[in-house]
């Protein structure tokens, strides 16, 4: 995954319901964290890129997924949803 200022992680896994659609990456190398990156956050998609509208700290404080494995439920759906309406707040205006 490529945020607005440089490499971020990788994906590790997707859901693509019906809205609810969402991407997992995965920072760091040694202490691994998971974070739930909305799909509407997604711009492009191409030689091996995803590449998102957030920046690398935006990624890092939206919402942490445990276990990326497990089914997100609707309690994690919401937090997700939460910061990612405040992340989209500070983005800058694309024309």
């Amino acid at each position: 995954m490529v945020a607005t200022d440089g490499p971020s992680g990788r994906v590790s896994c997707a859901s693509y319901a019906p809205g609810e659609s969402y991407l997992v990456v995965t920072l760091g190398r040694f202490s691994r964290k998971h974070h739930v990156v909305p799909a509407a956050a997604v711009t492009t998609v191409g030689d091996g890129d995803v590449r998102v509208a957030l920046s690398r700290a935006q990624i890092g404080q939206l919402p942490d997924l445990p276990r990326p494995e497990a089914a997100l439920g609707a309690a994690e759906a919401q937090d997700m949803v939460a910061a990612f309406e405040n992340a989209t707040l500070k983005w800058p205006q694309q024309m």
